[in-house]
């Protein structure tokens, strides 16, 4: 919370200082690489890896933080006023600075239209870190699972304006990996020319051992990943595994209610995804932040369960 509402201080900073400063350049968007759900993963080649791409407008959404930062002042000057602690030529002084400097933010549309099994426009690029001083670009085997979530594009164009955030799943199915020389990979992707961060794959000679496969962080990413192929007797199969051993776990309990929901068991569903979410304020605190999936899925399936 200190450093939102240090970095929210910083913007109403920019205002009050009659604009001195100015913003860095910002790519017109940003591909934002995870791989596991970090930046680097070691897994054995029977092992299924998860790249996820998030694609977003960082300049459209700075300058409407600006805008509204600017709003925000405006609110504290109209009070400065009514209160008498600040002059009315000071007042219109910097209520005229802020409206002159309001920014429009801008969209941009990109195509993500699929065509063969894969979209074009993303193209992967891998580097394998051998013995040698040098990288030696290798394919990887990596492919899409799901569409643009959520919104997702209409007709293949994604518009890319203040408000959108596109999240794109790739993987590495389990047993791919076994043509691959075990060792370090350097991965990126890049969509009109726009590159993503490069993120890191070491690969570990062999299969899983039978404690690291009946783990459940394994179970999760098994889950996971064929929650992103839509397999929901799959996802449900790895939820319990994980539930069997601890009924209370919040992640076990959301991917059963993913694998419900594709099973379009909404009622259970909807049961399984409170259950999650009552365990996640009786773990975490009643103060905690709210778990927003888990309420968006909840939100969700009323309104389904409505109709």
């Amino acid at each position: 919370m200190k450093k939102i509402l240090l970095k929210y201080f910083s913007i109403v900073l920019l205002f009050t200082s009659g604009f001195q400063l100015r913003a860095q350049r910002i790519d017109h968007f940003t591909i934002k690489q995870g791989i596991n759900g970090g930046q680097d993963a070691a897994v054995f080649q029977d092992e299924p890896v998860l790249f996820d791409l998030a694609i977003y407008n960082k300049k459209a959404q700075a300058d409407k933080r600006w805008n509204m930062a600017g709003d925000e002042r405006l609110k504290e000057l109209d009070d400065l006023l009514k209160q008498g602690k600040i002059k009315k030529e000071e007042y219109d002084k910097e209520k005229a600075s802020i409206e002159k400097n309001r920014r429009t933010p801008s969209g941009i549309e990109i195509d993500l239209t699929e065509k063969n099994g894969k979209i074009e426009a993303i193209v992967w690029k891998a580097k394998f870190l051998g013995a040698g001083a040098n990288a030696m670009p290798v394919h990887l085997p990596i492919k899409p699972s799901s569409p643009p979530t959520p919104p997702g594009p209409k007709g293949g164009k994604a518009m890319l304006d203040a408000d959108a955030y596109y999240v794109l799943t790739y993987v590495i199915a389990p047993g791919d990996l076994m043509s691959l020389a075990p060792g370090a990979y350097l991965i990126e992707c890049s969509i009109n020319n726009v590159t993503s961060n490069e993120v890191k794959l070491i690969v570990k000679k062999g299969n899983m051992d039978a404690a690291t496969a009946n783990s459940d962080v394994i179970s999760l990413r098994l889950g996971s990943y064929y929650h992103h192929l839509e397999n929901g007797s799959r996802v449900v199969e790895y939820a319990d595994k994980i539930l069997a051993k601890n009924p209370a776990s919040v992640d076990g309990l959301s991917l059963k209610g993913d694998g419900l929901v594709l099973q379009k068991s909404y009622a259970q569903a909807l049961e399984t995804y409170n259950k999650a979410v009552k365990e996640y304020y009786r773990q975490n605190g009643a103060d905690s932040e709210p778990p927003e999936y888990l309420q968006s899925r909840i939100d969700w399936l009323k309104k389904q369960l409505e109709q």
